[in-house]
């Protein structure tokens, strides 16, 4: 199942198609006769996992083999010793597939972000990120490409064999006025906080909500920390706060990378990416939000858990816990104690009334939970996290679709989690 998911079996199912076919890299499974084989028919080639990210190129330059990842290059003198290392020190994984790359692909790449709001709905291109390897701070963007039809014909394909998928990146190369390669696809399912933005932007009243978002890659960590004093990288599939980190320009020159509650000082932008992508960005796709400045009690910020639940064919509020992150943490997931929001607000001075608040929080969470619903089907309960800022704005930071319970058995009043666990019943016996 796995190989039919990952990029080999994308990379089949398209195949079939010859209007997608001819902008298509051949692809084979890596193995020992595959890599010799593509070695005798082309001087360049990448070799990525089934699934995820950290792909190595390959080049052949007089005999003599060149191996490069996002942040080194080594050199071999046979193809021997260059499968040797392959082996035993890239390829460590079960799978990996090797792609032939024509002498002139473009270092000008561009994701391609597709998305439709329903099973039964059209396919859009909601977002384009330019990607230059040569060059960083390049601002260009280019919009002029005759591509709709191609790529909305991949995204059809693809959602036709995944269904449940309604987000896909496409990494699409020019290479010429007009020429270009599809040189790779990656699915983002329910589970994916790439996904879940996109769906809930869709929805125009929720988008002042939701933290200005983009696939993190060396040219938008490099954007974004030029944009706003303070970052969060997160992976689009992950949980408990596992992961995350935030990244703090101090200077022009020097960065400060904050990790559970431990600080690293780095002294350029290189050193910084370097570091981030070897822990982070080279086993797991992710992306990089705008930092909240949520309000804080006693120097930690915090924010709620709204559980939103189904009646009948309605998404209401069942319950609300605030969570105070634990003393030199960030983020809320690692809590030093729950409260209620009434005596969150009695420690801050936003001026937002216990009511108005609540209020809030459960219109928006509401709204939220209706809009995933069409992605996500089978689902009765989500537990959002939502915070306000220094001054006032409320952000919905993300959706949980299997959200714990247990943060609601800390209070003496049990009336919140048997409202719950009423509703859990309820729709259980519906399905």
């Amino acid at each position: 199942m796995k190989a039919i998911r990952g990029r080999f079996g994308q990379y089949k199912i398209l195949e079939k198609d010859p209007s997608l076919s001819k902008h298509l890299l051949e692809t084979k499974l890596f193995s020992e006769t595959s890599f010799f084989s593509f070695l005798e028919k082309y001087n360049c080639m990448i070799i990525k996992p089934l699934v995820g990210p950290k792909e190595v190129r390959i080049t052949v330059n007089d005999e003599a083999f060149e191996l490069a990842t996002e942040i080194q290059v080594l050199h071999f003198t046979s193809k021997e010793e260059t499968y040797k290392y392959l082996i035993e020190q890239v390829c460590t994984r079960k799978s990996y597939v090797i792609q032939a790359v024509p002498t002139n692909l473009a270092n000008r790449h561009y994701l391609f972000t597709l998305h439709r709001k329903s099973p039964k709905a059209i396919w859009k291109i909601v977002h384009c990120t330019s990607i230059d390897k040569n060059n960083i701070r390049s601002k260009n963007r280019f919009h002029g490409w005759k591509l709709n039809n191609f790529l909305i014909t991949v995204a059809k394909r693809l959602g036709s064999a995944f269904p449940e998928c309604h987000t896909v990146v496409m990494d699409i190369a020019k290479v010429g006025a007009r020429k270009f390669w599809l040189t790779d696809t990656v699915l983002h399912e329910r589970n994916s906080k790439w996904s879940q933005y996109h769906s809930l932007h869709q929805k125009r009243s929720l988008r002042q909500f939701l933290p200005t978002t983009d696939l993190c890659t060396k040219e938008t960590l490099f954007a974004f920390l030029n944009t706003y004093p303070e970052v969060i990288i997160k992976p689009c599939v992950g949980q408990q706060g596992r992961g995350i980190v935030k990244i703090s320009m101090t200077s022009e020159v020097n960065f400060e990378i904050h990790e559970k509650q431990s600080k690293t000082d780095k002294n350029d932008f290189e050193e910084l990416y370097n570091y981030i992508f070897e822990k982070y960005l080279s086993t797991k796709d992710y992306i990089v939000q705008q930092r909240i400045s949520l309000l804080e009690i006693n120097k930690s910020p915090f924010d709620a858990r709204v559980i939103t639940q189904l009646d009948e064919d309605r998404w209401i509020s069942t319950g609300m816990v605030v969570k105070v992150a634990a003393k030199n943490y960030f983020v809320s997931n690692r809590a030093s104690k729950l409260l209620t929001l009434d005596d969150a607000l009695l420690h801050t001075e936003n001026g937002m009334s216990n009511e108005n608040c609540a209020k809030t929080f459960e219109v928006v969470c509401q709204k939220a939970a209706k809009r995933l619903q069409k992605n996500v089907r089978n689902i009765s309960i989500i537990g959002f996290d939502i915070g306000i800022d220094r001054n006032g704005a409320v952000w919905i930071i993300e959706g949980n679709y299997a959200p714990s319970l247990s943060m609601f058995y800390m209070f003496r009043d049990n009336e919140i989690h048997e409202r719950i666990t009423y509703y859990l019943v309820k729709n259980k016996k519906r399905d």
